[in-house]
């Protein structure tokens, strides 16, 4: 059994974290820990996100009384909160899993360093299909991609605010890898003006609008067709269930750094 803390409970993957976690046996959540000064604070999570029916586990505004109590701390919330997430994990040497997306290069340095000292799993996309999705992309890439104009379109609701979205933009390094591209010279973000194409580039289109949860097309443009890949949400719980899979995998693993391809290639 792993005893599970949960930031962030009350967003939409907050939500379907704590729905996931409460319908799998071998996690026990010990709470949730929300900002100081919500209204939802000292309710029950499972009445918070919607079970019907009260896990008997409260939202706390206070990290530092419920984490010596877990065996992993899960958050998928905004890199600043991440951070500083991870450094209560890293004083009190529990294990951290994060969703969250949009880290700049400092940021992930910063995740790397504590991977030295705690297990530390990132995962920009927790959906198994979405993996899958890589291994079909590096598939597709290596066999006919050097012939092609490559696009990443991704769309996600108008709240997001990390542009491209994280899974574009492993997305993109699968791609690169499967090329043997420099992928921070390889890269262009949307087209504005004139000019022709720059040939063995990769672009990404990035939409935000209304509520929609993620859609990301991967499009393979060939002279006289194309080909098109692509995976559509339809809500949050398609990434909770894996990690709440990747919090599972790593409890109780030595300091490192992990990732969720782990998780699934060992399932």
């Amino acid at each position: 059994m792993v005893d599970l803390l949960i930031v962030g409970p009350n967003g939409d993957m907050g939500r379907a974290l704590v729905r996931s976690a409460a319908s799998t046996p071998q996690v026990e959540l010990i709470g949730g820990v929300g900002p100081k000064g919500r209204d939802y604070i000292g309710l029950d999570l499972g009445l918070l996100v919607g079970l019907g029916r009260p896990l008997g586990v409260c939202v706390s505004d206070e990290i530092g009384t419920l984490i010596d109590a877990a065996d992993v701390v899960l958050e998928c919330t905004r890199p600043a909160v991440s951070l500083e997430v991870l450094d209560v994990c890293l004083e009190h040497r529990r294990a951290f899993v994060t969703g969250t997306t949009g880290f700049s290069d400092e940021q992930r340095a910063r995740l790397r360093e504590a991977a030295t000292t705690i297990p530390v799993l990132h995962a920009s996309n927790g959906s198994t299909i979405v993996h899958l999705l890589y291994e079909l992309v590096s598939h597709v890439s290596r066999a006919a991609g050097g012939s092609a104009d490559i696009d990443i379109v991704e769309i996600h609701q108008n709240r997001k605010l990390d542009a491209p979205s994280g899974t574009a933009q492993e997305i993109a390094q699968k791609i690169a890898t499967a090329l043997e591209l420099d992928l921070d010279r390889a890269a262009e973000y949307g087209r504005v003006g004139t000019g022709r194409r720059r040939p063995g580039s990769i672009q990404y289109s990035s939409i935000r609008s209304g509520g929609t949860p993620s859609t990301h097309c991967v499009i393979f443009g060939f002279e006289n067709e194309r080909l098109e890949l692509a995976h559509q949400a339809y809500n949050a719980g398609a990434f909770a269930d894996g990690l709440i899979q990747g919090a599972l995998f790593v409890s109780g693993k030595d300091p490192g750094w992990y990732q969720l391809e782990e998780v699934f290639e060992e399932k």
